[in-house]
């Protein structure tokens, strides 16, 4: 019998909420405006090109 984190669909679940939160961590930096997109993708944990299309989003 699996235990609750070895099901497919709730570590679906959780992975996409920690994407989220990435994302919203990397807006907040792109936000303040203080370090390179370089920077915020190490920080927040998410690829350079993610945080590029965060930064094209927010200036549209």
């Amino acid at each position: 019998m699996k235990g609750a984190l070895g099901d497919p669909e709730i570590r679906r679940i959780l992975n996409t909420g920690q994407n989220e939160t990435r994302k919203e961590t990397a807006l907040r930096m792109l936000k303040a405006g203080e370090l390179s997109v370089d920077k915020i993708a190490e920080y927040a944990g998410l690829k350079v090109e993610e945080v590029k299309q965060l930064a094209e989003l927010q200036n549209t």
